[in-house]
């Protein structure tokens, strides 16, 4: 015994008790107070009704001070010099041995079925100032479907009211719903389900030519980007048409209409091609020669006709110019 250590000096209860039947039988209960005290008990039946108990102690505890009561109808022999042996005798019956913690011997966290501020492993759900409804590997906050959840290996997802909003996967994480930014206006990025495709945007770049590009795509290919140019300046394309509703903002090179010469206008007053009419031939005239042409029209043909004394024929042709989408004949 070491004076000054006052764990040393403890109290451990041994209840024995006898059974009604023939022979009786006995049972033994340790209720332990100590680490330092009994440790455990079991029992040989010698014969009969009567038993051997013994107890484990700690090495050094050479001497055990007992007091013992007893009710009746049985008689307890203490040994003042008990047999010592390092192990438990083979044909022991084990007693059962309760533990009673207090202030010098505190359980740890697997001895109460606890987790321990250190840490440790959470066998079920967790509810957090409630119960929880979300089962599985779950933690809930107050609200028993609102907290985490483990689904399936490396993916974690996030409950509101029972509602999955968000999954988090390797690489990845999926709102299934609306983000917001912004703690007054709010910067939102949404998707109402029913498109054909994936779409998303990317910021990329190759470290050359192209160092820094916001992109947006879908699930066939870009559809534009914006690019930072090694020289600082901005590039933005798209790949396809761009089809603005108002013009009013551009400059004089994109003049509107009533201000530009279109080329329908340039074509109804520019002459593509010229030909001759088909020919006339208006009849005889006397012996003074063709009239003048009509207007528009030249001369093409003029001979004597051998059938009369001075009867002459002639013929012309109008003369055209393609211009437009038709001929013209010209004027004059």
């Amino acid at each position: 015994f070491n004076v000054g250590s006052f764990e040393q000096p403890t109290i451990s209860e041994l209840v024995l008790r006898a059974g009604n039947g023939s022979p009786v039988g006995i049972t033994a209960t340790l209720w332990k107070r100590s680490p330092n005290g009994v440790l455990e008990c079991a029992w040989i039946n010698t014969s009969g009704d009567n038993y051997d108990i013994y107890v484990r102690i700690n090495q050094y505890a050479y001497w055990l001070i007992a007091q013992y009561d007893y009710t009746g109808n049985a008689n307890v022999t203490l040994y003042s010099a008990p047999e010592y042996s390092e192990t438990k005798p083979a044909n022991a019956t084990n007693g059962q041995t309760y533990t009673l913690y207090n202030s010098m011997m505190k359980p740890t966290a697997g001895d109460v079925d606890a987790l321990s501020v250190n840490g440790g492993r959470l066998n079920g759900a967790l509810g957090i100032g409630t119960d929880n409804a979300l089962g599985g590997n779950s933690i809930v906050l107050g609200d028993n479907d609102t907290g985490l959840k483990q689904n399936g290996d490396g993916i974690l997802d996030i409950f509101a009211n029972n509602q999955h909003t968000v999954r988090v996967a390797p690489g990845e994480m999926i709102v299934l719903g609306a983000i917001r930014a912004g703690n007054g206006k709010k910067l939102s990025l949404t998707s109402t389900n029913n498109s054909a495709l994936n779409a998303g945007f990317n910021l990329w770049g190759d470290g050359g030519n192209r160092p820094t590009v916001i992109e947006l795509g879908d699930d066939q290919g870009w559809h534009l980007y914006s690019q930072r140019n090694p020289d600082g300046s901005i590039q933005f394309v798209v790949n396809g048409q761009v089809i603005p509703d108002n013009y009013g903002n551009f400059d004089a090179r994109y003049l509107t209409s009533g201000n530009v010469y279109t080329k329908g206008e340039s074509d109804n007053r520019y002459v593509q091609n010229i030909q001759r009419g088909a020919p006339v031939w208006p009849g005889k005239v006397d012996e003074y020669g063709p009239a003048e042409a009509p207007a528009g029209c030249f001369l093409t043909q003029a001979r004597h006709d051998p059938t009369t004394a001075y009867g002459v024929t002639f013929g012309y042709r109008p003369l055209q110019m393609w211009v437009g989408n038709g001929w013209r004949t010209i004027n004059g």
